[in-house]
């Protein structure tokens, strides 16, 4: 049987732990550029629907596009880059249910995760040099994620 992921949070703190039910991604968002240690965690299996997808929204102010939900944590809180927020959505229309997350971290950028992951292109690390920090997922079908400026 296919376990679905649920729910998506950020982590701050580097000794956080996540609530029970949820798994942490034991890697640091701002790796090697300072600021506040941040960690995704995400619930699987749990009694919302799938996620769908995950995009990502640029700027203080940047809303959540209809049908999404803000995560309210900048991703590049304290490492000097611009605000960077992850948005999650349960609609059926935006994708296949996600089965798996977990996150890239790269010295140049060019790091593709092996088949059957996808990264979703935007540095989480943007503007504040760093690692080159990425999100990836695996999903029952095509490859999703996009950045919205």
């Amino acid at each position: 049987m296919t376990s679905f992921v649920t729910d998506l949070m950020v982590l701050e703190g580097k000794d956080t732990q996540p609530p029970k039910g949820w798994s942490r991604i034991p890697k640091d968002l701002n790796a090697g550029a300072g600021g506040a240690y941040l960690y995704f965690a995400y619930e699987r299996d749990g009694a919302a629907g799938p996620l769908t997808d995950v995009l990502f929204v640029l700027g203080k102010d940047a809303p959540a596009p209809p049908g999404y939900r803000l995560l309210p944590v900048d991703l590049n809180k304290g490492a000097g880059g611009p605000y960077i927020h992850a948005c999650v959505t349960r609609d059926p229309g935006r994708g296949e249910p996600l089965t798996d997350l977990d996150v890239l971290l790269d010295t140049d950028g060019l790091a593709q995760p092996p088949a059957p992951w996808f990264r979703i292109d935007l540095d989480l690390n943007k503007g504040a040099k760093g690692k080159f920090v990425y999100l990836t997922y695996q999903s029952q079908g095509a490859a999703r994620g996009q950045v919205r400026h």
